[in-house]
C-alpha cells in the first residue's frame, strides 16, 4: 500500500470573513507510475492493493481502462459485479460520513454502532444473493437512522413534502440539514458533467500530453467540481434547493442523501452504469468510475501487454484544485471568530470529501 499523504488547508481570516485560502498537498500523485513496465494483468491486480481508498472503484477503473486499451469487452456478469461492488463501497462511505463524521462536526451524536453489521455484510458480499442481503439491511438501517421512512418513499417526496420533512426537526438528519441551510458556505461553480466517450477521449489525450494535468485537472479550461451534487442536480428537490439557497454545503448533503436512497436498489439490480470506458487510439484506454467522492479517471497506454504510461485523476484533484470548489467556496465566507472560520473550512472539506486526511490552519490577516 502506498502512503496516502494529506491535505493542509490554510485559511486566512480578517476578523469578519475568510479572505484567503490555499491548499498544500503531500499526496503521492505520481505513485501510479509504479505500474509502468508491468504486465497489464498484474497492474490491474495491484491497483486496489496500492490505492486502498475506494479500492473496489480503483480496481474496476483499472480493469476497464486496460480492457479498453486491449480492445476487449468484459461480460455482462462481470460488469454487473463491478457495479454492485462500487455501489456497496458508496453505501459504506456515505453512511460513515453521514452517521459519524458529519454529526461530530455539528454537535450531534455519532452512531458508529449502527454501521458494524452493515459493514460486515458489505465486506463479505460476493454474489447476487449476498448483495440482496446487503440491500435489505441497508434499507432497514437507512429507514431507522437517516430518513425515518423507507428510502424509496423518501426519494419520491415532492419539494413541498420534502420541506415538511426538514421542518419536523425531530431526527438528526433533519436538524443537520436545517442548520447547514443557515450557513453561507459553498458556492455555485462549474460542475464536471457526465463524461461520455468523446469527453473521455479528450481527457485521455491531455493526460498523455500534459504532465501536470493529473495534478491540476480542468474542464474546458476551468476547475470543476465532481461528486453527488454534479450527478444529482437534475433531481427536482435538489434543483429547488440550489435555486432557493444556492450550491451550499446543505445542497451537497441533500445530493448525498438522494444518492444514498438509491443505493439499495442499485445493489439489487444495477441500473445506472457508473463505469464508462473509451479507447481513443490503439493500445490506449481510459475509464471513468463514479465513486462516492466523484468521478475517478484511470488512463493507460500499453506497449504490447505491458503498461507504458499510467495516470490516475482522483476526485480530490478536481475538488481541491488550487482554484477549485474548496478555495472558491470559502473565500468571502463570514466568520465572527477563528473557531467559526475553522468550522466553516471543516464543513466544506467534509462536503467535498477528500480521499485523504486533512488539517485546517487559520491565520489572522
Amino acid at each position: 500500500m502506498i502512503a496516502e499523504g494529506k491535505l493542509q488547508l490554510d485559511v486566512v481570516w480578517d476578523g469578519k470573513q475568510i479572505t484567503g485560502v490555499s491548499i498544500r498537498s503531500s499526496r503521492p500523485l505520481a505513485a501510479c507510475r509504479i505500474l509502468e513496465g508491468k504486465p497489464a494483468a498484474e497492474a490491474v491486480r495491484l491497483v486496489p492493493l496500492l490505492f486502498s481508498v475506494c479500492g473496489r472503484a480503483q480496481g474496476a477503473a483499472a480493469a476497464a481502462a486496460c480492457e479498453a486499451a486491449r480492445g476487449v469487452a468484459s461480460s455482462d456478469d462481470v460488469r454487473v459485479a463491478r457495479e454492485r461492488a462500487i455501489a456497496g463501497e458508496c453505501l459504506q462511505e456515505y453512511t460513515w460520513r453521514l452517521l459519524i463524521d458529519l454529526p461530530a462536526l455539528l454537535g450531534e451524536a455519532a452512531r458508529p454502532g449502527e454501521l458494524a453489521d452493515l459493514r460486515r455484510r458489505i465486506a463479505t458480499a460476493r454474489d447476487e444473493l449476498r448483495w440482496h442481503d446487503v440491500a435489505g439491511a441497508a434499507e432497514e438501517l437507512l429507514e431507522r437512522a437517516v430518513y425515518e421512512m423507507s428510502p424509496r418513499v423518501w426519494l419520491g417526496l415532492r419539494p413541498a413534502a420534502f420541506e415538511k420533512w426538514v421542518a419536523r426537526g425531530d431526527a438528526p438528519m433533519q436538524r443537520m440539514l436545517a442548520r447547514l441551510r443557515t450557513l453561507r458556505l459553498g458556492g455555485d461553480f462549474g460542475l464536471l458533467p457526465w463524461l461520455g466517450a468523446a469527453d473521455l477521449g479528450a481527457l485521455s489525450a491531455r493526460l498523455e500530453a500534459e504532465p501536470d494535468f493529473a495534478q491540476r485537472p480542468d474542464w474546458q479550461g476551468e476547475p470543476a467540481e465532481t461528486g453527488a451534487l454534479a450527478r444529482q442536480l437534475g433531481h427536482p428537490v435538489l434543483a429547488r434547493e440550489v435555486g432557493q439557497y444556492g450550491a451550499t454545503v446543505a445542497a451537497r448533503l441533500l445530493a448525498r442523501l438522494l444518492e444514498l436512497a438509491q443505493l439499495p436498489e442499485q445493489l439489487r439490480k444495477p441500473q445506472v452504469s457508473g463505469i464508462r470506458s473509451a479507447s481513443p487510439r490503439p493500445s490506449s484506454g481510459i475509464a471513468a468510475v463514479e465513486t462516492a467522492r466523484g468521478t475517478l479517471l484511470h488512463q493507460v497506454t500499453l506497449a504490447g501487454d505491458r503498461v507504458a504510461h499510467y495516470r490516475i485523476v482522483a476526485p480530490t484533484e478536481w475538488n481541491f484544485h488550487p482554484q477549485g470548489a474548496f478555495v472558491r467556496g470559502l473565500l468571502g465566507c463570514p466568520a465572527k471568530s477563528e473557531t467559526e472560520a475553522r468550522g466553516a473550512a471543516g464543513l466544506l472539506a467534509h462536503a467535498l470529501d477528500p480521499c485523504v486526511a486533512y488539517e485546517v490552519s487559520v491565520a489572522r490577516a
